[in-house]
């Protein structure tokens, strides 16, 4: 008992001293365990859906996503994301996302946008690459809000896509996610600290899913990382997505390691 009671004073010395918290405290014990149950019900819950369907094929991935909010007024801010995908086993960047939106805050917690992406592929084939463009507009819900002091999020999302196969081809696709954002050695405000993320977002095509893969479920990614809050406007975070795709011929898993970097100013 005194072993583990010095280790935990020396590492929140260090962490006092190294990543400059000036109240840190071990935030986990300040969160009950009926709503650390929870979350991990609805991870394992999630995940295990994900397996229900034996994949017919498995990749490695490594993903960049740099995503940013621009505050322009009290009720609007412009949204901005890039996202870098490589390929299997991180030969060559295989993927990319652009994405940007107009958001309306409704009130503190909640708020609507509008926005484009454009998502293109290097697909090969017979040895050369080929470019497969998509477009997509969207609208999206996004609902803030705190459960003690995780902080939760509920985001809700409409596509309409736009992909190209030998021409243009329209549907639809709505996206599910909840998030919760733990900090777990931080300041009493969480505006400086470490924490971990747990999420799951679920990918469900709602129109023309005879011209993708032919069924309702499209994705699912469950997604679990740490991270460190460097301030309330900066977050770095390194993570694991399990990436299930249902296609005509299978299903595929891809294993995610993914650096994030969320800004807003």
């Amino acid at each position: 008992m005194c072993s583990d009671k010095l280790f935990e004073q020396m590492f929140f010395s260090f962490c006092r001293t190294f990543l400059k918290l000036e109240s840190c405290e071990p935030m986990r014990y300040k969160i009950s365990r009926e709503w650390l149950w929870r979350i991990a019900v609805f991870t394992l819950c999630f995940t295990g859906y994900s397996r229900q369907a034996e994949a017919q094929s498995e990749g490695n991935n490594g993903w960049l996503f740099l995503s940013h909010t621009q505050q322009v007024s009290d009720k609007f801010d412009v949204l901005a994301d890039v996202q870098l995908r490589s390929s299997d086993h991180f030969t060559y960047f295989s993927s990319v996302l652009l994405r940007t939106a107009l958001s309306y805050n409704l009130n503190e917690k909640q708020s609507v946008a509008l926005g484009y992406a454009h998502k293109g592929d290097w697909e090969q084939d017979n040895g050369q690459k080929i470019y497969v463009p998509e477009h997509r507009i969207y609208e999206q819900y996004l609902h803030n809000f705190n459960v003690e002091h995780i902080e939760m999020m509920f985001r809700g999302r409409l596509e309409q896509r736009f992909v190209k196969d030998i021409r243009y081809e329209f549907s639809q696709r709505a996206r599910l996610l909840l998030s919760a954002q733990i900090p777990l050695i931080a300041n009493s405000d969480f505006s400086k600290g470490v924490y971990a993320t747990i999420q799951d977002e679920v990918f469900l095509n709602v129109q023309h899913k005879n011209r993708l893969n032919g069924s309702l479920l499209d994705q699912n990614r469950p997604y679990i990382s740490g991270g460190y809050r460097v301030s309330k406007s900066l977050d770095i975070e390194f993570g694991y997505t399990r990436w299930l795709q249902r296609e005509m011929e299978g299903d595929e898993t891809t294993h995610v390691m993914q650096l994030m970097i969320t800004s807003s100013l």
